[in-house]
C-alpha cells in the first residue's frame, strides 16, 4: 500500500462528503487515506478550572476535527492517518501531496465565489498547483 490519497477537511458537511468519497476511493485503490486539516493561526488558549490548567492550541482543535472525520470513516475499511498542518488549506494540501508523492488530492466544491462558483476557492487553488490528480467532489 504505497499509494496515498489526501483529503482536506474543515468540519463542514461539504468536507465530510469529500472525505467519505476519498475513503471509498482509498479502499478501491488500496491506498492509504490521509485526513488532513489545515489551520491558519497558531493560537494557544489557556483554560483554568480550579487547580486544573489545560492548554488548547489551534493544532489540537484541527487534529480533533480530522480525528472526528476519521472516526466516521472507520466503517469503510480504509487505512486512515490523521494530521493537522499549520498554513492555508490549499497550500497545505499541495505541500503535503508533494512531500508524500500522493497519487490524489480530494476536495469538496464549497464556498463558491467568482471562478470559485465552479470549483470553490480551495479546490480552484489545489487544481492549479497540485503535483497529482485532483478529485473534486460535487457537494452543492
Amino acid at each position: 500500500m504505497d499509494q496515498v490519497i489526501i483529503v482536506g477537511v474543515d468540519g463542514s458537511q461539504t468536507a465530510n462528503m469529500a472525505a467519505q468519497r476519498a475513503a471509498e476511493l482509498a479502499v478501491k485503490t488500496e491506498s492509504k487515506l490521509v485526513v488532513m486539516m489545515a489551520f491558519d493561526q497558531a493560537d494557544i488558549e489557556r483554560i483554568e478550572i480550579g487547580n486544573d490548567v489545560w492548554l488548547i492550541s489551534s493544532h489540537d482543535e484541527a487534529e480533533e476535527t480530522a480525528q472526528s472525520v476519521a472516526r466516521d470513516l472507520v466503517a469503510t475499511g480504509a487505512e486512515i492517518e490523521v494530521m493537522a498542518m499549520h498554513g492555508k488549506p490549499a497550500e497545505s494540501l499541495v505541500d503535503e501531496a508533494k512531500r508524500r508523492n500522493a497519487s490524489l488530492i480530494v476536495v469538496g466544491n464549497r464556498r463558491a465565489q467568482g471562478i470559485g462558483r465552479i470549483l470553490g476557492s480551495v479546490a480552484a487553488s489545489v487544481t492549479q498547483h497540485a503535483p497529482c490528480d485532483v478529485y473534486i467532489v460535487k457537494t452543492v
